[in-house]
């Protein structure tokens, strides 16, 4: 029996030594199998500092092309006539006619006196009065200034009734009244056209137009229309157009193509309040020809 147990008990050493041997032999081989860990101290002085890696970013520039713009420049030729050219009618004889109707003055023209351009700058108000007028007479008149309306530069002319204020009288009269207005009226005269204008700018301020309340039905209209046109700045008749409304010994026309070209062109932007003769002569040569 203790033969059995000594035997046991070497045994048990035994088995315990090799046990002990296989686990510390695992535990080795385990060590061994992962690598040491090696930590580098920094050795450097305590004012030492390790810089950080720069860090460079790229950035992509894109470049486009130049594109060459390239100007082509044309040239419009000039035609041969403006738009107010009127066939036969050359540009000296406009500078002409309109010197000779706008640059002169019917009842001043022997006295010397230098006329320059005077003009409307401001809308019309007019009002007719008087004696004997008719529904004709007043057709004649609002269906003339509607046709001046319409040119160009012109500031436009508007009737108005008893009590509006108004800048454009146009009365019908005896002939006496006529004659009593000036002494320059004689006693064939028709009608009479007068106005006021600034003295510093030429332009017209007021105007009065007089007729005879018993002129002949045949010769209203044509009297109706020039002392219209006087009284907007063509304040003299022509020796030079027989067949002009404006014409000095009156063969009772109504307005023509030049009339109402010499019309256009003294309300054109061109043509300023003040201007003497050789002025106007030079913008004519560039708008009419």
């Amino acid at each position: 029996m203790k033969k059995v147990i000594a035997i046991f008990l070497c045994l048990f050493v035994v088995f315990t030594t090799a046990s002990c041997i296989r686990t510390n032999n695992q535990t080795d081989k385990e060590t061994t199998a992962v690598p040491e860990t090696v930590t580098e101290k920094q050795t450097a002085s305590p004012d030492f500092t390790v810089p950080e890696p720069e860090t460079t970013t790229l950035q992509e520039t894109t470049t486009e092309p130049e594109t060459e713009t390239t100007t082509v420049e044309t040239t419009v030729p000039k035609p041969a006539h403006s738009d107010m050219y009127i066939k036969g009618v050359s540009t000296d004889m406009m500078v002409e006619y309109f010197a000779e109707t706008v640059l002169s003055a019917e009842y001043s023209r022997d006295s010397g006196h230098k006329v320059l351009v005077q003009k409307w700058n401001k809308p019309i108000r007019y009002y007719i009065h008087g004696l004997n007028y008719n529904s004709t007479d007043v057709y004649y008149i609002t269906e003339f200034f509607e046709r001046l309306n319409k040119i160009e530069g012109f500031p436009g002319a508007t009737r108005v009734n008893f009590g509006d204020k108004y800048n454009l009288e146009i009365k019908f009269c005896t002939r006496l009244e006529l004659q009593a207005k000036t002494i320059t009226v004689d006693e064939t005269c028709a009608a009479f056209t007068s106005f006021t204008f600034n003295t510093s700018t030429d332009e017209i301020q007021n105007g009065t137009i007089l007729y005879c309340h018993d002129i002949p039905k045949d010769q209203r209209q044509s009297v109706i229309q020039e002392e219209i046109l006087n009284c907007m700045g063509m304040s003299d008749d022509t020796v030079l157009r027989t067949n002009s409304v404006i014409y000095q010994y009156s063969n009772y026309n109504t307005a023509d193509e030049i009339d109402m070209t010499l019309f256009a062109i003294l309300y054109s932007d061109r043509i300023k309040c003040g201007m003497n003769r050789q002025q106007c002569a030079d913008v004519i040569k560039e708008i009419y020809y």
